[in-house]
């Protein structure tokens, strides 16, 4: 037999077993040992199977454990546990609804587990879905960047821009640029604009100290001025008042003393010439 008639015949038998097994059962049912069972609804699992005589019988799920749909599993499905934030608890119909901190990207469709964000402003997020069974889809995650090789993303602008070219100007490059910076270049070949600049600084610093000394030499020599002119008034002043000074008694007494000496010399002195004269 060919595998395209062997594929064919299988899935005829497959087709003709489910029609058999679910003839005559309604909805939420299922056919058991020959019985059309009814399906224990969410919250609950199935406890025992039906039979001739007894229906399902259901019981609810217990703390810690969900189930969100019809079944006729043994046993409730545990609830799962949140590596970093709970955004919605457990109930026995609903299962954990779990996210990450800011900065971090879940790895899974349920976001059970969390990882750091490595990408940095001018880069892109890429992700990677795979399925790994069970429901449960694992994510991976690259960083590219926005713009080519040759050019910037403008923060402020949000674009890409293309970087300053300073070897086509002429000009030495002092920075080469980045993903989210231009390049800076110099402003002559060499350098020529850190020597003018430095030039400018001395000459400044020169200026600033010429012009502190000339205020400080007016200064001084206007203050020698001012004191020079209240010295001269203070002369003025004694030599003014230099008639209202008193001679004490004992210098008067020396004065007169003086000036009859002086009387005394002079009327000797005119004797001496009486007596030339007469002899």
């Amino acid at each position: 037999m060919s595998p395209l008639r062997l594929c064919l015949a299988v899935t005829c038998a497959l087709n003709i077993w489910t029609t058999e097994y679910t003839a005559g059962c309604g909805d939420h049912q299922a056919k058991v040992n020959g019985h059309c069972c009814d399906l224990c609804p969410p919250g609950k699992y199935m406890k025992e199977f039906c039979s001739q005589h007894q229906p399902t019988v259901c019981s609810p799920c217990q703390d810690g454990y969900y189930s969100n749909q019809y079944n006729i599993f043994d046993r409730c499905e545990k609830c799962q546990s949140c590596q970093q934030e709970y955004a919605g608890k457990c109930t026995t119909t609903t299962n954990t609804n779990c996210s990450c901190h800011s900065g971090f990207l879940c790895t899974n469709n349920v976001c059970s587990k969390c990882v750091k964000n490595k990408c940095t402003t001018g880069e892109r997020l890429m992700m990677t879905a795979n399925s790994s069974g069970k429901g449960l889809i694992e994510y991976s995650y690259q960083c590219e960047p926005l713009c080519l090789d040759n050019a910037y993303f403008d923060i402020k602008e949000g674009v890409c821009k293309p970087r300053t070219q300073c070897s086509i100007l002429g000009l030495a490059e002092r920075f080469p640029g980045n993903k989210t910076h231009n390049s800076v270049c110099d402003g002559g070949r060499h350098g020529n604009g850190d020597f003018v600049h430095v030039i400018l600084g001395i000459g400044f610093v020169l200026l600033s100290l010429t012009l502190l000394v000339l205020l400080s030499y007016a200064c001084i020599k206007k203050l020698m001025k001012h004191r020079s002119y209240d010295n001269r008034i203070d002369i003025a002043s004694v030599c003014t008042n230099a008639s209202d000074f008193h001679l004490s008694k004992e210098e008067s007494g020396h004065q007169l003393i003086i000036q009859d000496e002086s009387k005394n010399s002079n009327s000797l002195d005119e004797l001496h010439l009486e007596k030339v004269s007469t002899s």
